[in-house]
Parts: C-alpha cells; sequence; structure tokens
C-alpha cells in the first residue's frame, strides 16, 4: 500500500513540476493561442510544437489563466455562412462547385453544406486548405 502512495506521490510531483502555459495578455474566444500571446508559467517564450499552440480559444482566457487543452479546441476553418469550395472526387472525375456552411468545423471534421446551384444540402469533410470534399 505505501509504494502506491509513493507512486502516486512521485507521479503528483512529476506532473506538477512540468510548466504549462498560461496566458500573458487576453485571448479571447475564437483567437488562436500563439507564442506571442502564451507563455509558460515560469515565464520561459513557448515554441511553436506546443501542443496547444494553434489551437482556438473556447472562452475569454485572461492574462494569468492556464491555456490548457480543455479551454481550446482545433482551430475552426469553416465558419457558419462561409462560402466555401465542394468537391466531388470520384477516380480521375472531380465536380467542383461552391455552397454555404451551415455550421462550423475543423480539419476533417463534417460539415453540411447548401450547394448554391441546386438549393441541395450535402455533406462532407473539411480539408487542410478549407474546401470541402461531398460524401
Amino acid at each position: 500500500m505505501s509504494s502506491l502512495v509513493a507512486i502516486g506521490f512521485s507521479a503528483f510531483l512529476a506532473l506538477s513540476s512540468a510548466s504549462s502555459l498560461v496566458a500573458s495578455e487576453v485571448i479571447r474566444a475564437g483567437d488562436l493561442v500563439t507564442p506571442g500571446n502564451a507563455t509558460a508559467d515560469t515565464g520561459v517564450a513557448v515554441s511553436l510544437d506546443e501542443p496547444v499552440v494553434g489551437r482556438e480559444a473556447r472562452r475569454t482566457i485572461y492574462a494569468g489563466q492556464p491555456v490548457t487543452m480543455d479551454n481550446t479546441r482545433p482551430a475552426r476553418l469553416v465558419a457558419r455562412n462561409q462560402i466555401v469550395t465542394v468537391k466531388y472526387i470520384a477516380g480521375g472525375l472531380e465536380i467542383s462547385t461552391t455552397g454555404r456552411a451551415m455550421g462550423e468545423a475543423a480539419l476533417n471534421e463534417p460539415v453540411t453544406v447548401l450547394n448554391l446551384q441546386s438549393r441541395q444540402l450535402v455533406q462532407g469533410i473539411v480539408q487542410e486548405n478549407g474546401w470541402v470534399l461531398a460524401q
């Protein structure tokens, strides 16, 4: 039993000694976390390979508050009512049109798009450059 307590205590020390990110200025909801608006709690500059950098704040994070995976989300590439390119690709055939996004989505997330020509709703997956691959 005492060995479990010792292991738990050492794990706690390891986690508490690891540096975490805090906001160096106000990060508004929807803004991206960057090395400019977040620092390590030790005051050291944040590198771009930090997992939270590049994510979007879910809510306003005030200076000095922690920046975590829980209060951020993947950056949205498509916003509601945004005009997007919709592509259908099958073999050598590629059909491309424009549509209006009915919701917001990040990379590889599903989104519903209103085809502006046919007025039909199409389901698709957001791709790297913000276009939607129709299914």
